[in-house]
């Protein structure tokens, strides 16, 4: 392979993901759901198009994280589950007690995955649309 390119401080670069996008007719189970275990909260739409079905979930800093829209009339809706190559959507975590309680509580199913070379625990599961969702916490932060 070629190697790797040098960056100069004229080339654009990545800060970190704007947002991520869930098209669904699911629109009140996907909206409970990121609010219910990821403590997000609905907020202004910051997109152009205003529709009863477009929704906006904002992290407790006030940054958009999450696009929620349903399908256009004339769209066709795609399947639940794993439906393109993108495999998940991941988000840095803090409470990973408090987390696993509230999945256990409501008999969320999700599996717990410990990174010991990176002192990290995931905690991965499915939304209502089976998109795969994937907490990540950082031990020395967590009463594990």
């Amino acid at each position: 392979p070629p190697p790797p390119r040098q960056w100069t401080q004229t080339v654009m670069r990545v800060d970190r993901i704007g947002h991520v996008n869930i098209r669904t007719p699911l629109m009140e189970e996907t909206l409970v759901f990121y609010e219910t275990y990821l403590g997000l909260h609905r907020g202004p739409s910051t997109s152009a198009v205003m529709r009863a079905d477009n929704v906006w979930l904002y992290d407790p800093h006030g940054l958009p994280l999450i696009h929620v829209n349903g399908p256009r009339p004339e769209e066709e809706v795609a399947p639940a589950g794993l439906t393109s190559r993108l495999d998940h959507v991941a988000f840095d975590c803090h409470g990973l007690t408090a987390c696993r309680d509230r999945l256990e509580a409501d008999g969320v199913p999700y599996r717990e995955i410990r990174l010991l070379g990176r002192g990290l625990r995931q905690i991965n599961l499915l939304d209502p649309n089976g998109i795969k969702v994937e907490l990540t916490f950082h031990e020395e932060d967590e009463d594990v």
